[in-house]
């Protein structure tokens, strides 16, 4: 009888024992289960600028590579305004999951927080995901101003100080800072009028309500090899490869170099895997010979690496880019 008591207690207390460990392991199985793989769904990267411009055509190419190589869609939206601060402010604010991220340029990144009150802090709410390229930057005007260098600019700005107007995708931008450095160091005054974005200046050159403007390479090649854009100079010293016959601005100014690049990044908050699948995406893709290929033809130069070195090469942009906004400060060209 005792030993009928003894093995009844035992039995209900493996039972009791099962039901406990069953409770314990089901939360780890139903967490298992409810941890889904990233992506999920379509992505967003916003381009906080009109389509067209040399950021636009960037996100345009990496969207369609990372649709393939993630297997979902991968959508561009973009946001111009405020020289980039809307589209920058609308991801700083989106969920940190990796599915809303930013094409941000090196306006958008570096020189706006400089020169204007953002309602984004670069280092608070984004983490860096890579770097993408870096673009060339050439000057053009359009065939109806008759310059044909850099140096038929300059002379005509010194005989009319002030008459010579000149574009940019806004206050503030990487384009008005490089240009008010050339006037600077050229010893001219030019009249900047602000756009929104790269489509926007074309057609203010082309219709001839602008003389002069800073252009990605990779947005005005169509133009110039059209023969409605007349390049006058690239900016960086060692010249294009896309435009071998157009000289370096370093020949007319001295010491003068302007570029431009443009990076990827998800709001802060988003997980290390996230990031770390994305970073390895952008990649590949950056790395493929074919694609590497056809953006360097488009004045574009592949920067792949890891989040680190973004943030870095980063920090270098903002040390460089802040001589310049103080030295137009300087000058009261800039608000």
């Amino acid at each position: 009888m005792n030993t009928h008591r003894t093995h009844t207690r035992r039995s209900v207390m493996s039972v009791v024992t099962l039901a406990m460990s069953a409770t314990i392991f089901m939360p780890t199985v139903a967490s298992a289960q409810g941890k889904v793989a990233f992506p999920a769904k379509p992505i967003t990267l916003v381009v906080p600028s009109e389509a067209g411009g040399a950021v636009d055509i960037t996100a345009r190419g990496l969207a369609q590579q990372l649709s393939m190589t993630l297997g979902k869609q991968v959508i561009v939206d973009n946001r111009p305004g405020a020289s980039g601060a809307i589209g920058a402010t609308y991801v700083a604010r989106s969920a940190p999951d990796g599915y809303t991220l930013l094409v941000g340029p090196g306006t958008v990144m570096v020189v706006n927080p400089m020169v204007s009150k953002a309602q984004y802090d670069v280092a608070r709410d984004f983490r860096a995901v890579g770097l993408l390229v870096s673009a060339e930057l050439v000057f053009v005007t359009s065939q109806a101003t008759g310059f044909k260098t850099l140096g038929d600019v300059i002379q005509f700005a010194k005989k009319n100080p002030g008459k010579l107007t000149y574009a940019s995708n806004g206050q503030g931008s990487s384009f008005h800072l490089a240009t008010e450095l050339l006037q600077d160091m050229a010893g001219i005054d030019m009249l900047h009028v602000p756009y929104k974005g790269g489509a926007s200046t074309e057609t203010g050159l082309l219709s001839g309500d602008i003389g002069f403007m800073l252009a990605n390479t990779a947005y005005a090649l169509p133009q110039i090899r059209s023969g409605r854009m007349v390049a006058l100079a690239v900016a960086s010293p060692e010249g294009s490869k896309e435009l071998p016959e157009v000289p370096a601005a370093s020949k007319t100014v001295p010491g003068y170099e302007a570029n431009t690049w443009v990076g990827l990044y998800a709001p802060a908050g988003t997980s290390d895997d996230v990031i770390a699948k994305l970073n390895a995406a952008v990649n590949a893709y950056l790395r493929d010979p074919k694609q590497a290929s056809d953006m360097r033809a488009k004045g574009l130069e592949p920067l792949p690496g890891s989040p680190a070195d973004a943030v870095r090469f980063q920090s270098q942009e903002q040390a460089k880019w802040g001589r310049v906004v103080s030295l137009v400060r300087a000058k009261r060209r800039l608000n």
